[in-house]
C-alpha cells in the first residue's frame, strides 16, 4: 500500500534493513569477542556501531534540514563534506554549502565517473561530462537540460521490461526498502515536484527541478545554480535507486533459481542435525586420561601441548594460529597480536594437570606455568571451530584457545615464588 505522501513521517535510515543487519552482526561479533576474550573483535564491533550512529545521524540531519527543500542524499556524497553541510545553522546556509561543495574541483567528475558502473549509463557519460563543464562554467540552463533528460532516459533503459521513464512514475514507485536515497524524504518526495504539471507559462525564477515545466518550455527562468545542483543530486540518487531495485530483483531471481539447491541443503542439514543429536545424546562428560588419551581426547591433548610449546618457544606465528579468527585477520596480524599479549608473560616450563571435557566442542585445561622463580596456575578453555562455526569433536575442525587474551594470565599477579 502506498503511503500518504502528504502526511508521511520522517523516516530514519536507521530503519533500513542493511543498517539493522550491520547492527545485528556487530552485536553478535561483540558478544562473541567477549566470550572468546578477543579484544579486536569487541573493538571492531564498537567501531561499527559508532560509525553507523554517525552516518544515521548525518543522513537524518540532512533530510531534516534540506528534505523540505527537495535535496536528495546519495551514496556519492562525501560524508566529511556533508557534516559541514548539516552543521550550518539554517537551511539556506546548508543549501549554499552543498552547492559550493558540488562546485569544488573534481567533486562532480568523480560522481559522474561512478555512474559508468551502469552499462545503460555509459553511452550517456560523454554528454554528462559536457554538462559538468557547463555547470562549472556557469551555464546552468544547459546542465539542467542534460541531467534531467539523461536521468529520464536512463530509468527507461534500466527497466527494459517496463520501458517506463522517470517522468512517468508515481512517487511511491521510487521508494525501495533498503536505499538511503529512497527514504520517503528523498526521491519519493522530490518526484512529486519533478512531475508537477504546468498548464501556463511561469516567468518567475524557480529553484526546483520542475521537469515538466522545464522540458515543455513552460518554466522559463531556471538558469541558476540551485536548480542545476539539485538536478545533479537527483541524478546520483536515481543511480542508487536503480542499484537497489535491480539488486533486489537479482536476489529474488537467485532465490527462485536455487530453490532445489535450498531444499537439498535443508534435507542435508536435517540429516546432519539428527546424526549430531544421536551422537550428543551418547556423548558423556569425562576427564581426559593424560597418560593414555583415546581418539578425540588425543587431539585435545596434542593441541594444548602445541599451544603451550609455542608460548614457551616464543613462536608467535604458531601461537596466533590457536586464536579463533572471528574477524578474518591475516596470519601476520594474528602473530602480532600473539606477540603483544604473550611476550610480556614468557614461560619456561608448563605441566598439564588435568583436562575436563564438559561438552563435545569444549575442553577445560588446568595447567601449571613457571617463569624463573615464579609459578601460577591457569584454567584455559579450548573450543573447537570449523572456520568461525563451532564444531563437535567428530566434525571437521580445530581446537582454539577461547579467551586467549584473559585466561592464561588471570592468576599471574598472584604467582608464588618457586621454592
Amino acid at each position: 500500500m502506498r503511503r500518504d505522501m502528504e502526511h508521511r513521517a520522517h523516516e530514519s535510515i536507521g530503519d533500513l534493513p542493511k543498517v539493522k543487519k550491520l547492527r545485528r552482526e556487530a552485536s553478535a561479533l561483540g558478544a562473541l569477542g567477549w566470550l572468546l576474550g578477543n579484544g579486536d573483535a569487541r573493538k571492531t564491533a564498537r567501531g561499527i556501531n559508532d560509525e553507523l550512529d554517525v552516518i544515521v545521524s548525518l543522513v537524518d540531519d540532512f533530510y531534516r534540514l534540506l528534505g523540505d527543500r527537495n535535496w536528495v542524499f546519495s551514496e556519492t556524497l562525501n560524508l566529511d563534506r556533508m557534516r559541514k553541510v548539516v552543521a550550518q545553522p539554517t537551511p539556506e546556509e546548508a543549501e549554499r554549502e552543498l552547492v559550493e561543495y558540488l562546485k569544488e574541483k573534481d567533486s562532480l567528475h568523480w560522481m559522474v565517473t561512478r555512474l559508468s558502473r551502469f552499462p545503460d549509463m555509459r553511452p550517456r557519460i560523454p554528454l554528462l561530462e559536457k554538462a559538468e563543464r557547463d555547470y562549472l562554467e556557469g551555464r546552468y540552463y544547459s546542465s539542467v537540460l542534460v541531467t534531467v533528460s539523461m536521468m529520464d532516459g536512463f530509468v527507461n533503459d534500466a527497466f527494459k521490461a517496463e520501458r517506463k521513464g522517470l517522468h512517468a512514475r508515481e512517487a511511491g514507485e521510487l521508494h525501495s526498502e533498503d536505499c538511503v536515497a529512497t527514504v520517503w524524504d528523498g526521491l519519493p518526495s522530490v518526484q512529486k515536484t519533478f512531475t508537477k504539471p504546468f498548464f501556463a507559462r511561469e516567468d518567475k525564477p524557480v529553484y526546483e527541478v520542475y521537469r515538466n515545466g522545464i522540458m515543455h518550455g513552460m518554466t522559463v527562468d531556471y538558469d541558476n545554480d540551485v536548480v542545476a545542483s539539485k538536478a545533479w543530486c537527483m541524478l546520483f540518487a536515481v543511480g542508487d535507486w536503480v542499484d537497489s531495485v535491480t539488486r533486489a530483483q537479482k536476489e529474488g531471481e537467485g532465490n527462485r533459481q536455487s530453490l532445489a539447491e535450498t531444499l537439498r541443503r535443508i534435507s542435508e542439514m536435517k540429516r546432519r542435525n539428527a546424526e549430531n543429536d544421536m551422537r550428543l545424546k551418547a556423548w558423556k562428560k569425562h576427564q581426559v586420561d593424560l597418560e593414555h588419551p583415546i581418539g578425540p581426547d588425543d587431539e585435545v591433548l596434542r593441541s594444548c601441548n602445541d599451544f603451550l610449546e609455542a608460548w614457551k618457544a616464543k613462536n608467535y606465528g604458531a601461537l596466533g594460529s590457536f586464536f579463533p579468527n572471528i574477524v578474518g585477520m591475516t596470519y601476520g596480524k594474528l602473530a602480532g597480536q600473539a606477540r603483544e599479549l604473550y611476550s610480556p608473560h614468557p614461560i619456561e616450563e608448563f605441566k598439564i594437570e588435568e583436562i575436563d571435557r564438559p561438552a563435545a566442542a569444549l575442553a577445560l585445561v588446568k595447567v601449571s606455568l613457571r617463569f624463573q622463580n615464579r609459578s601460577w596456575t591457569a584454567l584455559i578453555r579450548l573450543c573447537r571451530f570449523d572456520g568461525v562455526d563451532p564444531a563437535a569433536e567428530w566434525e571437521p575442525g580445530e581446537w582454539k584457545v577461547s579467551r586467549y587474551g584473559v585466561d592464561p594470565f588471570s592468576d599471574i599477579e598472584e604467582a608464588e615464588p618457586t621454592k
